[in-house]
């Protein structure tokens, strides 16, 4: 019964999310279905979760009915406009790519990456939350939310300081306190299939990326690459937030560079701002991707400056001011509570401050290295990334790929400066933390691969 009653949540919430995406988008033309669903069921979850913290703010307690019922306006509202100017939900066509000969590697393909997402749900689901982050940082507050039906009046101001980093954003715990209000159970098992379910997202956006330029059995080899490292698979049933993140991290990059292709389509953009200030609201990291999307949009609004049509001109304004009113409840809990992360301390950004933390560049660098040679966790994807930059070196700035490759530097540059900003001793989090980093932009680097190896790998 719980079962059912999850899986029946988890397809309201995937249908709110479809009607957010809806209002944002307006058209699915350039979507396929399966890509609609998983940013629809990550939309939901984000903006649900923003939903139950307006609900402190407006001291409100916790329900399924009281949540949803506010949604029925939005739905009402795209009825309206779907009879009115509507004309069907129709999703993006197969790709113009020509089918390939290879029919049978594309089968074993397919087999393989059904394989990884069966192991992946099944570890997911054989034991509950147990990760010591995931239970000591997020489903502690879960279950307190669960078991006041609110978040406490007294929780900002005294009980959060009472967990480590108080600071954490609560979307993924506000998500699994949804699930177990529906559940009526803190049913540690089942709610954690939310996280091979952004697994399985993260797969389906990739393929989708891949094949608008080359062929089934090509993007399949990339999606079963991603689907087979170690170290990403694990994350998808440990309950942590890296897979949440990088989710809407790399959805967010893929309309980000959709919109550079045309500079036409705000509706684009504006779902890729939705979408990397939901990063922003799973973990602090993800505001490190909110810097980086709005600095490219900013720097191809200025290349653009030829162009004089409004929506160059409007388009970071947009950006920014779409992040920071998603991301507006939780600055403001923050700051009217005092709460401040206790490892990085970014007023710290200072010349003289970073010039004094050199030292900390030996450390960073050899645990970094250490990631790339890691064949446990990684298999063959850092020496394959390795070769591309070597090898095609010439197509790293190459104008379909220039901002992936920007994204990606800006993404490690970023790292590199928390490790350096932070009080915590720089060997002991590198080597904790490079890895789960490095997670948050591994799809954009599979993506970038496939970019620089497509006259390589003919198939």
């Amino acid at each position: 019964m719980e079962l059912i009653s999850l899986i029946a949540t988890l397809m309201v919430a995937t249908f709110i999310g479809f009607n957010v995406l809806y209002i944002v988008l307006g058209k699915f033309d350039k979507l396929s279905f399966s890509e609609a669903v998983f940013i629809s069921f990550a939309l939901g979850l984000g903006t649900i979760s923003l939903e139950m913290l307006i609900f402190y703010l407006l001291g409100l307690t916790f329900s399924v009915p009281v949540i949803l019922i506010p949604w029925t306006i939005l739905v009402t509202i795209n009825v309206y406009r779907h009879m009115k100017y509507g004309d069907g939900f129709t999703f993006s066509e197969r790709s113009t790519i020509p089918k390939e000969k290879n029919r049978a590697l594309s089968i074993f393909l397919t087999c393989g990456i059904t394989l990884e997402v069966a192991y992946a749900f099944f570890r997911a689901l054989i034991k509950p939350i147990e990760a010591y982050d995931a239970v000591a940082i997020y489903a502690i507050k879960s279950k307190i939310f669960f078991l006041a039906k609110a978040i406490p009046q007294n929780y900002f101001p005294g009980l959060v300081h009472g967990f480590p980093h108080p600071d954490y954003p609560l979307n993924i715990p506000l998500s699994e306190t949804f699930l177990y209000l529906a559940m009526r159970n803190l049913n540690d098992q089942l709610v954690k299939l939310i996280f091979p379910l952004f697994f399985v997202g993260i797969l389906c956006i990739l393929y989708f990326a891949i094949r608008r330029f080359a062929s089934r059995a090509y993007a399949l080899l990339f999606t079963f690459l991603l689907a087979s490292i170690p170290m990403f698979n694990a994350y998808a049933a440990n309950a942590y937030q890296e897979l949440p993140l990088a989710f809407y991290y790399f959805a967010s990059a893929i309309f980000l560079f959709a919109w550079i292709k045309e500079k036409k389509d705000l509706h684009i953009l504006g779902l890729s701002a939705v979408l990397v200030a939901l990063a922003g609201w799973t973990k602090n990291e993800g505001m490190l991707y909110c810097v980086i999307n709005a600095s490219i949009v900013l720097f191809v609004s200025v290349l653009a400056r030829k162009d004089t049509s409004w929506k160059v001109t409007i388009a970071p304004v947009m950006y920014v001011f779409i992040i920071a009113l998603i991301l507006a409840p939780w600055i403001w809990v923050k700051q009217r509570f005092g709460i401040v992360n206790d490892e990085i301390n970014l007023f710290n950004l200072n010349p003289v401050y970073l010039f004094k933390q050199l030292y900390k560049m030996g450390p960073i660098l050899y645990e970094f290295q250490k990631q790339l040679f890691g064949p446990k966790k990684w298999i063959l994807l850092w020496p394959i990334a390795i070769y591309a930059a070597i090898f095609h070196s010439r197509k790293i700035f190459a104008p379909e790929q220039r901002y992936i490759s920007i994204s990606l530097i800006l993404a490690f540059c970023g790292y590199v400066l928390f490790y350096m900003v932070s009080y915590v001793d720089v060997v002991f989090f590198t080597s904790k933390t490079w890895g789960r980093f490095m997670l948050h932009f591994l799809p954009l680097v599979v993506l970038w691969l496939a970019h620089m190896l497509k006259e390589d790998i003919k198939i």
